[in-house]
């Protein structure tokens, strides 16, 4: 009888408590957040950044790279729950990361896109599987 599901929130909704846990652990405002959440549905009508719609953003940005393999580095340490999706508080805390972090918040950040394996260990292929990544990206094809 009592035993429902929990219910799920809805992506699309920005609920208080959101935005209250995004001004406390980003730079941004209540405005800033709510304008960010408008054009974050505008391109993401579900609530959800896919991979593939990740991948087609980053090659807007690289139009003579090579997205692909940077994005799935990138994407997998954005996605904080490893559902598959960036949700809006994700891609929060990453743009404010990104955008904002003191140096030690970054260079967490730059570890846990090098450390892939989640072994808190950065060994030489995964380093260079990441710097190569990154060169594709932008397109670099001397690597010396």
């Amino acid at each position: 009888m009592g035993n429902k599901p929990p219910s799920k929130v809805d992506p699309k909704i920005l609920s208080p408590k959101a935005i209250q846990m995004l001004k406390a652990n980003t730079n941004f405002t209540e405005e800033q957040i709510r304008e960010w959440h408008v054009g974050f549905l505008r391109d993401c009508p579900s609530g959800k950044l896919s991979k593939d719609r990740f991948i087609a953003v980053y090659e807007q940005f690289y139009p003579s790279g090579k997205a692909k393999d940077f994005c799935k580095y990138a994407f997998s340490t954005f996605d904080r729950d490893n559902n598959g999706t960036i949700d809006f508080t994700e891609f929060m805390l990453a743009i404010a990361l990104t955008q904002s972090g003191d140096l030690d918040e970054r260079l967490a950040l730059a570890f846990d896109m090098y450390d892939f394996n989640n072994s808190g260990l950065i060994d030489t292929n995964e380093m260079a599987k990441v710097i190569s990544a990154m060169y594709d990206l932008i397109g670099e094809k001397d690597r010396k």
